[in-house]
């Protein structure tokens, strides 16, 4: 019997390869029979092309139990002995148990950081040299500096940032990281990625108001409070209550996609469980395994949160000021009829349906024959390890327990999924791509490094800080970008990071440090229109109906200019009882980080003509080159909030120097954050005394392509 033997964490872990030998392992006789029976026939294929029929009877995270067909022989064997594909299958069908990992002390040592990124370098290396290719050579520290700068926090470093670096950090990396990871920065940048994934919008889903504020704000303090993964997840798909009770903001997932369960359902599976199922929607699909049926089953799970409907005390106020509203007859009925609307959105929505009823009934829009509209289908789930709600079962909470089946160690794609998609932030390109589309015949580019990553994931307990700071620390984020085209995404092995463009966020939140280097300071953080809303909640949370219209009525009466906007009728009634809001007067109130812009920045922002995403769908930003790209830094945003300001940072710090070698490296190192060469410096040289001078070469330097990609 040969033996594999890995370091994974400090301990020695054994695998063994393909084996004959029977044995039934841990399972009594009654579970082998009653497994037997529900198990299906597969054909499994080993790493040397070899082809079985059997059952799978069990995975338990380190060993498979599989009966063949032809005599009902038992064999337990390591998934690593399967080719590829069959090992996927198995992983999502037939995982019972958590990844045998202990968990480690967090944060994490240094020593164990270097461990733990050591031998994910060396399984890099490992596949390279089975690829026949060579790792690229290390940078040097100022292309490091920016390239963590910009991936980490997403812009680039501002003067003292870099005189810090000089000064403190240079070759020390991971002294670098571990600033970054603990920055308002990393915040920001985080939430710009998360929310792209949610699709996070202002106004959600048929609301009036920009309900969708707070959502944000929300996954912006989970970000910050470092919230496990796992647990970030359970919060938004297990979230019930009043929406703008502090504590439901989790809620806006759900408000997101408001009159559209299925839609919410397709798209919690494809984000977290990285399988698309939306073509199982309407009929049995037609590229995968699922059926119409097994959609169904699944969304029933959540069934019941289409309108978004908070608790019926609420409901009844709203409803009850409604009635009133139309039964007004006065002038005061235009007006009226907007508060409700502040209302509904304010008090209305939220979620009170015990957490899932874990049914759902078909409608005509089932297509298939092995059910029929009028059904009633329990929930149950599609993937390992087995779920089910039972018929006849009292408060099953399904969302609750959904929610815990997701997020489950036992549930291999979660994991893998997550490890992936940051993987992918990291280093431009995931292990498996595309990220969100996986299924039984997905291989991964280097299946021992993504196994051996999602052990990480495990012993960190979803620690996405943690988990980055492993991958920010390994050689691997020190080499040179790879420029050249690589056959595909597929199986690119890694010899260095590609080089890729900054995203619409970056160029944004770099050009505004050079404008305000405080960039992430409580100083340039704007006021959250969200507070009034909530203003509005506490005002009239414990009202009737009633008192609220008897109350809205008498404004009207004694205001000579009455607001139709709720929240700010509330804002002055509060004012007049002596509760004061006063919003923060902020300079320059466009200059602000890319995450407190609004989502989706509007249409024409410079973030969106670099290829900012709308929102609308799933990671839906691109990289795409324009016309009104090249417009914008030529005559836009760089002329005119930067080189014609002569308030931005950059400007004052480039007049305080009198050097003209110094003016030089100045602009350099504030722009592209390295040192000029010795050729472009005596080029310079002979237009830095030039009216103007300074600025232009600047403006050059802003509008190259150096400035705007990621070394």
């Amino acid at each position: 019997m040969k033996t594999i033997t890995c370091l994974i964490l400090g301990l020695l872990v054994s695998f063994t390869t393909w084996s004959e030998e029977s044995t039934s392992g841990s399972i009594n006789a009654d579970e082998l029979k009653k497994l037997t029976n529900e198990r299906k026939v597969v054909t499994i294929v080993s790493k040397e092309g070899k082809q079985i029929e059997g059952k799978v009877l069990e995975y338990n995270g380190e060993s498979v139990l599989f009966q063949r067909q032809t005599d009902l022989q038992l064999f337990r064997f390591t998934l690593p002995a399967l080719a590829q594909q069959s090992q996927r299958m198995i992983k999502d069908n037939y995982m019972t148990a958590n990844y045998n990992v202990p968990k480690l002390e967090r944060p994490l040592q240094p020593q164990t950081i270097k461990k733990l990124a050591s031998y994910a370098d060396n399984l890099v290396l490992e596949k390279l040299r089975s690829e026949k290719q060579r790792p690229t050579r290390d940078v040097d520290d100022y292309t490091f500096m920016r390239r963590a700068y910009l991936k980490i926090i997403g812009r680039i470093p501002g003067k003292a940032e870099i005189d810090e670096f000089k000064s403190e950090m240079r070759g020390d990396k991971l002294k670098l990281i571990n600033k970054l990871l603990d920055s308002e920065g990393y915040v920001s940048h985080q939430l710009n990625y998360f929310a792209d994934i949610l699709r996070i919008q202002d106004k959600l889903n048929n609301t009036n108001i920009n309900s969708g504020l707070r959502y944000r704000e929300w996954v912006r303090n989970e970000i910050r409070d470092n919230t496990p993964f796992d647990e970030f997840v359970r919060k938004l798909i297990a979230s019930e209550g009043a929406y703008y009770e502090p504590g439901n903001e989790a809620i806006g997932f759900y408000l997101r996609d408001r009159g559209m369960p299925l839609d919410n359902l397709a798209n919690t599976v494809q984000v977290f469980l990285g399988t698309r199922l939306e073509c199982a929607m309407c009929h049995d699909h037609p590229f995968d395994k699922w059926t119409q049926k097994q959609f169904y089953e699944m969304s029933a799970f959540t069934d019941g949160v289409s309108r978004v409907r908070g608790p019926q005390v609420f409901q009844k106020v709203v409803s009850d000021f409604n009635k009133l509203a139309q039964k007004d007859g006065t002038a005061d009925t235009g007006a009226l009829n907007q508060y409700r609307n502040y209302l509904r959105d304010i008090l209305g929505y939220g979620l009170d349906d015990n957490l899932g009823k874990g049914t759902i009934k078909l409608t005509d829009a089932f297509m298939e024959d092995d059910a029929k509209p009028g059904d009633v289908l329990q929930a149950k789930a599609i993937f390992a390890p087995p779920l089910e709600i039972k018929q006849g079962t009292e408060l099953p909470k399904s969302r609750e327990q959904f929610s815990t089946w997701i997020t489950s160690e036992a549930n291999p794609r979660f994991t893998t999924v997550i490890v992936n998609r940051l993987w992918k932030r990291a280093f431009g390109i995931g292990l498996i791509e595309p990220l969100d589309d996986m299924n039984d015949n997905t291989e991964s580019s280097n299946p021992k490094l993504l196994a051996y990553l999602e052990k990480i994931m495990a012993s960190v307990d979803y620690d996405v800080k943690e988990f980055m700071r492993v991958l920010y620390s390994m050689d691997l984020f020190t080499r040179e970008s790879v420029k050249d085209d690589h056959k595909g995404v597929e199986t690119y092995y890694f010899a260095g990071p590609p080089l890729q463009r900054m995203t619409g966020e970056q160029i944004w939140d770099s050009l505004v440090t050079l404008v305000y280097n405080n960039i992430d300071s409580p100083e340039r953080v704007p006021s959250n229109y969200d507070e009034k809303y909530q203003m509005v909640f506490e005002r009239y949370k414990e009202k009737t109906g009633q008192e609220i219209f008897d109350e809205l009525k008498k404004y009207l009466a004694e205001t000579e200019k009455p607001s139709r906007n709720l929240a700010e009728v509330v804002t002055q009634l509060n004012k007049a009882e002596g509760i004061g809001y006063e919003p923060k007067k902020l300079p320059a109130r466009d200059l602000i980080r890319s995450s407190y812009v609004g989502y989706p920045a509007r249409g024409g922002h410079l973030i969106r003509q670099f290829g900012g995403s709308d929102k609308a769908l799933i990671e839906n930003s691109n990289f795409e080159a324009t016309t009104p790209q090249v417009l914008n830094m030529l005559n836009g945003f760089v002329e005119q909030k930067i080189i014609k300001n002569k308030n931005a940072d950059f400007m004052k710090q480039m007049e305080q120097e009198t050097r003209e070698t110094g003016k030089i490296e100045d602009i350099f190192m504030s722009i592209l954050n390295r040192e000029p060469t010795s050729k472009e410096m005596n080029l310079l040289k002979k237009y830095i005394d030039d009216k103007d001078g300074a600025k232009h070469i600047a403006w050059i330097l802003m509008n190259s392509h150096e400035f705007i990609f990621i070394r």
